[in-house]
């Protein structure tokens, strides 16, 4: 039996994408950095994030977006804004707003770039925080 070019290409990749999925569905936490020109500016991003630092300690940002995109944008400022995304949560499941900005400040410092940042934490499979530019 022969197999072309293009045959053996093709199995070549189908077997590297399915070994390097077990790691990417292995990642349980941490950021995931996707600057790009179209990313808000760094200033705006620590206006955000000391927005929700700002706030009281005890203060919840839940995700209150159970449809399509299952995100809740909490803040925003000029080209900056974090939002929540993953699973609707109830009074016990939202993070504080205090815990929204340690994360979307470590997808800052791991993803700036430019000038700009911008990125996901996975906290946990049902819940991520996006920093992102305002719409």
């Amino acid at each position: 039996m022969y197999f072309s070019k293009a045959a053996i290409a093709t199995l070549l990749t189908a077997l590297t994408l399915a070994s390097a999925s077990p790691m990417l569905e292995d990642r349980q936490s941490g950021a995931t950095c996707q600057t790009s020109d179209g990313s808000p500016d760094t200033g705006d991003v620590t206006d955000v994030i000391n927005e929700l630092k700002g706030r009281d300690p005890s203060e919840k940002c839940p995700n209150t977006n159970g449809q399509a995109s299952e995100c809740t944008t909490l803040v925003s400022h000029n080209s900056g804004a974090i939002g929540v995304c993953g699973e609707e949560d109830d009074a016990n499941s939202a993070l504080t707003c205090q815990q929204v900005a340690q994360y979307a400040n470590e997808v800052q410092q791991d993803c700036l770039a430019n000038g700009k940042a911008g990125g996901t934490y996975t906290v946990n499979p049902g819940k991520r925080i996006i920093v992102m530019h305002s719409e």
